[in-house]
This record gives structure tokens, C-alpha cells and sequence, in this order.
């Protein structure tokens, strides 16, 4: 009975030292703002949008009508890829002036 006690003893105390196991990373949930068809918008998106509308225009204040907007361009872009994607929409833009390069 005493050589079970010493055993149970140091098997309890073996694992009293030991450094707690760490967590797996865990990545960070970004915000959903909104969806387009269940497509969902992060509050990163947004702000990459956002971003590249500023580079094209310093002068642009940041307010809450701002941010609908921009919010609402997204939403467009998104509306349109989605209705290309379904449909294999060929798009072409016939104004020389227009074309992108």
C-alpha cells in the first residue's frame, strides 16, 4: 500500500512542473460588414477600397457619408463580378478614351 502511495505521489507531482501546452495561432476573425449573396464583405475591404480611392484622391475627408459610399461601390463591384462570373459576361469597352491599359 505505501510503494502505491509513493507511485500515485510522483505521478501527480511529475506533471505539476510542466509548462502549459501553448494554443495553436490562431488567425484573427476579420469583421463581415456586409454580403452580397452570401459573399461576405470585411471591414478590410472596405479599407483597401478606401485606400485606393485616397491614392487617387489626398484631398478626400474620411466621414460616416464617406464610408456608405465607399461601402456601397464595393457592394457594386461585387454585384458585378459575381453577375460576370455566373453569367461568363464578356465585357468590352468600345471608347478608346476609356480603355484601361
Amino acid at each position: 500500500m505505501k510503494t502505491v502511495t509513493i507511485l500515485l505521489a510522483i505521478f501527480l507531482f511529475a506533471g505539476c512542473g510542466r509548462p502549459a501546452e501553448k494554443p495553436a495561432a490562431v488567425q484573427p476573425v476579420e469583421k463581415v460588414i456586409a454580403t452580397v449573396n452570401g459573399e461576405p464583405i470585411t471591414n478590410k475591404d472596405l479599407k483597401m477600397s478606401l485606400a485606393l480611392r485616397m491614392s487617387e484622391n489626398p484631398s478626400l475627408k474620411i466621414t460616416p457619408n464617406t464610408l456608405k459610399e465607399q461601402l456601397d461601390m464595393v457592394i457594386d463591384e461585387r454585384l458585378v463580378l459575381q453577375h460576370k462570373k455566373k453569367n461568363d459576361s464578356k465585357i468590352e469597352i468600345l471608347d478608346k478614351n476609356l480603355k484601361t491599359k
